[in-house]
């Protein structure tokens, strides 16, 4: 299959401190890894979709294929952590597959990692919890935005206002004046093109993410009240000032097939 042709390599990183003395010695660790994903099946995850609420999944839109979690993109939804978390480095190993459904058959393949999330299952058009969401679509993946109209999710970055899609849009830039945004407002990566279209397989020259079939690596540091997002070992955004700095993690379901074989969280003192 398309997704066994790439094999990224997984790093694990162990800290030892020893302290060689007559008859004294002194061992710290790091707290254990969490692997959010088994590889085997979804526990610890539970779906929401819409029109059906929690739990209800017939078509199998949420499931775990040869080894990998398979979101279908068939029905509108999300499928979320059981429980919260704050205060971690989440690595993910995530591919596109090559099935759209309509009405986004013709449109960038679309999910979203939403982080922090809280408050109700489908507050958001009966879909997702509110969050803190890094976009995941064909050209504007690392994006940032709020998921929901809660102006607690509010967050700065340093930011440069330039064209963008035939209007303006705020694009992340280190050193520039900080923006605050808002529920309406997205932070886009540096290097978007600025002729984005919403199209089925767009991609720029200067694209970060791996077309689909083949597998990508990102990893988001949740720290405090800061976010950073990096994708295939490019830095696409940073976010900070955040309120909320603890909630579920959840991914979207939106029209478009998204397979997931690693999901790691490593938690931060």
């Amino acid at each position: 299959m398309y997704w066994q042709k790439v094999a990224l390599p997984v790093v694990m990183v162990f800290a030892l401190g020893c302290l060689m003395g007559t008859g004294s010695r002194v061992t710290a660790q790091k707290p254990e890894s969490i692997e959010l994903f088994n590889g085997q099946n979804l526990n610890g995850w539970y779906p929401y979709l819409k029109g059906r609420g929690k739990g209800v999944d017939p078509k199998e839109v949420f499931s775990v294929k040869e080894g990998l979690m398979r979101i279908s993109g068939e029905e509108w939804g999300a499928i979320a952590t059981e429980k919260e978390y704050g205060n971690y480095t989440l690595t993910m190993e995530y591919g596109w597959g090559g099935k759209v459904w309509p009405p986004r058959e013709k449109s960038a393949r679309d999910s979203g990692l939403v982080l922090h999330c809280t408050g109700k299952d489908g507050a958001h058009a009966d879909s997702w919890m509110y969050g803190l969401q890094v976009n995941m679509i064909e050209g504007g993946t690392g994006d940032l935005s709020i998921l929901g109209k809660s102006a607690d999710y509010a967050f700065q970055s340093p930011a440069e206002e330039r064209p963008a899609s035939g209007k303006k849009g705020w694009y992340f830039k280190e050193g520039a004046p900080v923006h605050t945004f808002g529920p309406a407002e997205r932070l886009l990566w540096g290097d978007k093109d600025p002729n984005w279209t919403n199209t089925l397989s767009f991609r720029s020259a200067k694209d970060a993410e791996k077309p689909a079939g083949q597998f990508n690596l990102m990893v988001v540091v949740a720290k405090g009240d800061t976010l950073t997002v990096t994708l295939n070992g490019k830095l696409m955004t940073k976010a900070s000032g955040l309120k909320i700095q603890k909630g579920k993690i959840q991914f979207q379901s939106e029209g478009a097939e998204l397979l997931i074989r690693r999901l790691s969280l490593e938690p931060l003192r």
